[in-house]
């Protein structure tokens, strides 16, 4: 199995450094155990418009085994293509809680 875990939660339309912690938070919990987490807060800079991100993450996302929702994904228009392209690719969901989020926006 690729060992790569792609990080799906919201960044748009909430604030920067609770998105940059939730992450974060997410990351260090896939290190744990063994696998490499692909983090887009880290892939994205601060100033790239939506469509801009999608562009990044969305090529990241397809070379990724698996991954993880953080809560507040439902509320994320990038979430929810994510989550969309990843089910019709195939790849799998990896069941890791990472705890509560204010998550939202796009």
């Amino acid at each position: 199995m690729n060992k790569q875990i792609y990080i799906i939660g919201p960044v748009t339309g909430i604030d920067r450094k609770e998105a940059v912690a939730a992450f974060a938070k997410a990351a260090s919990m896939v290190k744990e155990i063994g696998m490499i987490p692909v983090n887009p807060v880290e892939l994205v800079p601060e100033t790239a418009t939506w469509h801009e991100a999608m562009r990044i993450c969305i090529p990241e996302l397809i070379e990724c085994g698996a991954y993880i929702k953080l809560p507040g994904w439902e509320q994320s228009k990038g979430s929810m293509l994510e989550l969309i392209i990843a089910k019709n690719m195939d790849i799998p969901e990896l069941a890791i809680y990472v705890g509560k989020f204010n998550g939202g926006g796009e």
